[in-house]
């Protein structure tokens, strides 16, 4: 069976994307999750996320020693200390090596801490550390999430210093509630049918549930976006999937590195640890793409952007949108969001989006954001009985300010001019006849 490449390249970008009412419900279902594993793998590219999991590696190695400090530290106020070691000796029991270098490593910057001038200098570091990947995470997080606000210095300081002290106690609060989990289950070894299930689930079931909270959690405060707890499910499932599968990779596959060991020695456990680590964030920025998919996959609908569509037709969506926009105000009903208004002309969202921050641009329309609902809607600025098609051409094909004057390059000096007189008089004469359409026509007969 011969594979056509050109077939499969049309239908991932453009087949998938075209609507029809012939699909079935489960074809369109089908589609919908095609669509966002495309968008998600294409994003994953675009963004150049492989070279931000080096840097997360790297800046994950610099603080994982000070992260473990303040984990087992909390955990030994607990009475958690024991437990806490051996579930880490377990997650890296294939590199025992690795374990017992970053456990002493651990116990030493621990034993310091309480000593001399260290305690300053120790703390100093362990905050920078800590932080400095916080703020990675968040940088690569915001530009999945196309953020381009940073927050506020107040809210990092607070932000981070809560995540600081909030993580290592969730830790420990999962670490009593498997404690209990695990004497729990425990008591059904004995019957046969419960102690396999029990097995099965403490082996397997309650770590993936245990990753996928964690991951949820990820997804939805780490970036500084409304991310919708829905949205991040199924990637956080995936996600917490794929990391155990990386685990047992990682732990059954030691077999057949025994050549590596035996060139590397000692050291072979840290070059295959941040392997690890570094496959750990390729899957979580994956999955973080899928859950921006997963929300904004109306965003990316038939893969149209503004700059595919010609001047014309950019401007009779531009009418058409305006026009919504100010009959919606002048009936006196409540605005019309970005969705709603994509929903009405049927125009792209991306699209839609980039209109109404034009139209924004040139003072045609304002936004207001609601507090309530934390929606966005657009009103017009004055009075909608003197917007005219004209005016919204006018303004919009003189934005932004042109500076080829600065330069004294202009039209006026490199044609004939008389035939430049011409062409002013018929722009002229195309606006007028134009500025005598009210922009609220437009839609009025199709609302009638």
């Amino acid at each position: 069976m011969k594979i056509d490449i050109d077939n499969i390249k049309y239908f991932l970008t453009t087949g998938m994307w075209l609507k029809t009412e012939q699909r079935s419900k489960r074809r369109n279902i089908v589609i919908r999750q095609l669509q966002k594993l495309y968008l998600a793998i294409k994003f994953f590219l675009e963004r150049d996320h492989i070279a931000a999991t080096t840097q997360l590696s790297f800046s994950t190695i610099m603080a994982i020693v000070p992260i473990a400090a303040m984990i087992f530290a909390i955990a030994n106020g607990f009475g958690f200390g024991k437990f806490i070691e051996t579930q880490f000796r377990e997650m890296l029991s294939a590199q025992p090596q690795a374990a017992d270098w970053l456990l002493t490593l651990t116990r030493s910057y621990l034993s310091h801490a309480k000593t001399g001038i260290f305690i300053g200098i120790g703390l100093v570091i362990m905050l920078y550390s800590v932080f400095s990947l916080i703020n990675t995470v968040e940088r690569v997080f915001d530009s999945i999430w196309q953020v381009k606000d940073t927050r506020p210095f107040s809210r990092v300081l607070i932000d981070y210093t809560a995540m600081m002290f909030f993580v290592p106690i969730a830790i420990i609060i999962m670490s009593g509630l498997s404690i209990y989990f695990y004497s729990f289950m425990e008591n059904l070894n004995g019957l046969r049918v419960l102690g396999t299930i029990a097995r099965f689930s403490l082996r397997y079931i309650v770590p993936w549930i245990i990753l996928t909270l964690m991951f949820i959690a990820l997804y939805v405060f780490m970036p500084n976006a409304k991310v919708k707890i829905s949205k991040t499910i199924v990637p956080a499932m995936i996600a917490s999937l794929l990391m155990l599968c990386l685990q047992a990779v990682y732990i059954h596959g030691q077999i057949f590195l025994t050549s590596y060991n035996a060139i590397y020695g000692s050291f072979a456990a840290l070059p295959l640890f941040m392997l690890w680590i570094l496959a750990s964030w390729y899957i979580c920025l994956f999955c973080a793409e899928l859950s921006y998919t997963n929300q904004n996959l109306e965003y990316y609908e038939f893969l149209v952007e503004t700059k595919d569509v010609c001047h014309n037709d950019l401007l009779v969506m531009s009418a058409t949108v305006l026009s919504h926009i100010c009959q919606r105000f002048s009936d006196g009903e409540n605005p019309y969001t970005a969705l709603e208004l994509k929903t009405l002309t049927r125009i792209p969202l991306r699209v839609t989006v980039d209109i109404l921050h034009k139209l924004k641009e040139v003072e045609l329309i304002s936004e207001n954001h609601s507090t309530a609902t934390d929606e966005v809607t657009y009103t017009p600025t004055h009075d909608t009985s003197n917007i005219t098609v004209g005016e919204m051409v006018a303004r919009l094909e003189a934005a932004p300010a042109s500076k080829f004057a600065l330069l004294g390059i202009s039209p006026n000096n490199a044609w004939d001019r008389d035939v430049y007189n011409k062409v002013e008089k018929a722009h002229a004469a195309y606006l007028k006849e134009l500025k005598s359409i009210n922009i609220k026509e437009l839609t009025k007969r199709q609302k009638d």
